[in-house]
């Protein structure tokens, strides 16, 4: 990656002298913002462009580019890179479209041809179908429309799987007193993918904040596992979560929507910000550029008592509190009054109050006090006036706050034609809406204290018997089907989790003998292909007591179906709580492990707790603890607290058997029958998908 944003020459391939022309809005760039880089156009018109000679060809060149920037059709994409291989060249931006992204099978075939020859040369790319990339540290411009004005230097670091959402996120930013660092359309991620740029984004000197706005992952698991290592703030827009979108997102930039509620997950796990809009991303990352805010104790400070109404609300929905302001605040702040007429307090409403000196003074003041963390501040302003003394206030206030180490979010109701001039002028971030900027702080708060702590997702140990879970592999292979009841149960037995006592049978008097051994009541289930939901075919007999009954409801289950192989007779367990244990290959993010309180309302409450798999017993032991319901597993109605720990280690030891076993598409226990403290926990039922070779 140091050689696509350092790259001290560059070869911009597709330039010609016609006004239209892509390429040379890409020299155009470099030129007038300054790079000092050498710049080598190439086309095969040749000419001049920006008093530039336009080489034929990259062989031409008088020296190696570090970087090439291709702009060519599609189909001449490989051609260019087999030059720039033979020519030392080892880094380039694809901004060519016409690949995977068309739907068409000539683009997946252009695809793999580029692949095999930039992994001939060692060339890595970023694109194709891309805008291209900026670093403002060294003034390189890469993308094909012309910019009227280079981007403000800041510390965010844009990386868009869309170039339009990118762009659009760092103009913003430029103008409210952000800027950024680095700007990168990633668009089909080809070669580097998410997981590249937050590598590279970890140590780059120049980033102190990430946002990504991604479609798709390519590698969420790596770049979640770096994201767990990352101790700068990250703000992630992930779209393409609903079914309207995937349409959309396929033809765009050729990706796959992950499951969202696993990308929440990882969010949560990891510490990542997740926002769901531009302007909710633009907010949060406004507050970053903040000093952080430690605890969530605000004072709102305002010149409307009505938008001091609308920040207390949000700040009570948000959890913040407002404690009370010191009494000197107080007499300080009546001093200034007019009218006296308003209630003083936190929220401050200075509305009678119009010397603007007064306010730095008054968010200073708050800043002293210990128990206050931050400080939300309103000013609203027709500006007529108060022109340069507003513009003044504003960057008095973001030295107040560098000063103290903790954020001052100052939210302007200006005119639009001031808000425009400050857009321009002013260095130091601002809001316009005052509920977006409580809820922006809400979002920072949470994602500085979740996350990016302890282990980074820890290997728990576990006696698998791996040759026996093999052989149990082959023999459902060579039957080319998915495995039934009793096949599920023998994999979880042989991964070491308890069930409850069962036999698998063929014949009545072989569940006869069972009883015999293992006592009454006794639940049938009958097994086939055809019965995988049970409970909704009628395919179990509950509470069996006696041989009579077991023999009626045998010759009943027996007539179900038509390719029933057995049925299996298990030994009925009291269920006073029970917990859902579940697992899956994520197409993104590889092994996930579910866990929900157990029976059929899992499916309608959706109260789970999900995480990167595998987990220890104590991660599987916070998850259970994370569950709405969770009150019910502890003393509940006269009831002892239930046997958590070992649900947990059920918990922990699916997430291990799916982590080493990733040809387990889908794993569910439900139940899992939690007994009391001490009392251990049991699988009562098991369904396995498997994927085949």
């Amino acid at each position: 990656m140091d050689a696509v944003f350092n790259a001290q020459s560059v070869v911009v391939v597709g330039v010609s002298e016609a006004a239209d022309n892509l390429g040379k809005n890409v020299v155009a760039n470099l030129v007038n913002f300054g790079y000092q880089g050498k710049i080598y156009p190439v086309g095969p018109r040749g000419g001049t462009v920006f008093g530039l000679p336009i080489y034929r060809s990259i062989s031409e060149l008088p020296a190696k580019a570090d970087l090439a920037v291709i702009l060519t059709p599609a189909r001449l994409v490989n051609e260019m890179l087999v030059q720039c291989g033979e020519n030392g060249t080892r880094a380039a931006v694809i901004e060519t479209a016409g690949f995977q992204e068309s739907g068409q099978t000539s683009g997946e075939l252009l695809e793999q041809e580029i692949m095999k020859t930039c992994q001939r040369f060692g060339i890595h790319f970023v694109g194709p179908n891309c805008v291209g990339i900026v670093n403002t540290a060294n003034n390189l411009y890469t993308p094909f429309m012309p910019f009227s004005a280079p981007y403000r230097k800041g510390k965010i670091g844009v990386f868009a799987q869309s170039g339009g959402v990118g762009l659009s996120m760092a103009e913003r930013l430029c103008r409210c007193g952000v800027g950024i660092s680095k700007f990168v359309s990633m668009g089909n991620k080809l070669d580097r993918n998410e997981a590249d740029y937050l590598a590279f984004l970890i140590d780059d000197p120049e980033t102190e904040i990430i946002y990504f706005y991604l479609e798709g992952f390519k590698n969420g698991r790596a770049f979640a596992e770096l994201a767990k290592r990352c101790k700068k703030p990250i703000v992630l827009h992930k779209s393409n979560t609903s079914p309207q979108s995937l349409t959309i997102a396929q033809s765009h930039t050729a990706v796959l929507a992950a499951d969202d509620s696993v990308v929440e997950a990882v969010c949560r796990e990891t510490g990542i910000m997740r926002v769901y809009s531009l302007s909710e991303a633009l907010a949060v990352l406004r507050s970053l550029a903040l000093p952080p805010l430690k605890g969530n104790n605000l004072a709102v400070i305002s010149r409307s008592g009505g938008h001091a109404v609308v920040i207390t609300d949000a700040c009570s929905e948000c959890g913040f509190h407002l404690p009370p302001l010191d009494s000197h605040i107080i007499e300080y702040a009546q001093k200034y009054t007019r009218a006296g007429v308003i209630r003083l307090g936190n929220p401050l409403d200075l509305g009678d109050v119009y010397d603007l000196s007064f306010y730095a003074k008054a968010v200073e003041m708050a800043l002293a006090q210990d128990n206050i963390d931050g400080v939300v501040f309103m000013h609203v302003s027709q500006m007529a006036q108060e022109g340069q003394a507003s513009r003044d206030l504003l960057e008095n206030l973001a030295q107040i706050s560098a000063r103290s180490g903790k954020p001052v979010a100052t939210v302007v109701e200006i005119p639009f034609q001031e808000r425009v001039r400050l857009e321009q002028d002013s260095n130091t971030p601002f809001f316009l809406d005052p509920g977006e900027t409580v809820k922006a702080l809400a979002i920072q708060l949470k994602g500085s204290n979740g996350g990016k702590a302890g282990k980074v997702f820890p290997e728990p140990l576990a006696d698998l018997d791996s040759a026996q879970i093999e052989q149990w592999f082959s023999g459902i292979l060579s039957r080319n089907r998915q495995p039934l009841l009793d096949e599920a149960l023998q994999l979880i037995e042989l991964a070491g989790i308890p069930t409850v006592p069962w036999r698998m049978c063929g014949e009545v008097e072989g569940a006869l003998e069972f009883c015999e051994n293992a006592g009454f009541p006794v639940v049938l289930k009958a097994v086939a292909p055809s019965l995988l939901h049970k409970s909704d075919k009628g395919a179990i007999a509950l509470g069996i007591g006696e041989p009579d009954v077991l023999r009626r409801e045998w010759r009943r289950l027996q007539c179900l179906s038509e390719d029933i192989t057995g049925i299996v007779v298990q030994k009925m367990v009291p269920t006073a709580r029970e917990i859902v244990v579940g697992g899956k290959q994520d197409f993104s993010f590889g092994p996930v492990i579910v866990a929900g309180l157990g029976g059929i309302m899992v499916e309608v409450l959706k109260d789970v707790a999900m995480r990167l798999a595998p987990v220890d017993v104590d991660t599987a032991t916070q998850m259970l603890g994370e569950l709405s319901g969770s009150r019910i597993l502890g003393r509940f109605r006269g009831m002892r607290e239930a046997d958590i720990k070992a649900g947990a280690r059920i918990l922990s030891q699916v997430s291990i058997l799916i982590s080493r076993f990733p040809r387990i598409r889908e794993i569910d226990l439900n139940p899992v029958c939690l007994g009391d403290e001490g009392e251990g926990a049991l699988a009562l039922d098991a369904r396995v998908l498997i994927d085949r070779p």
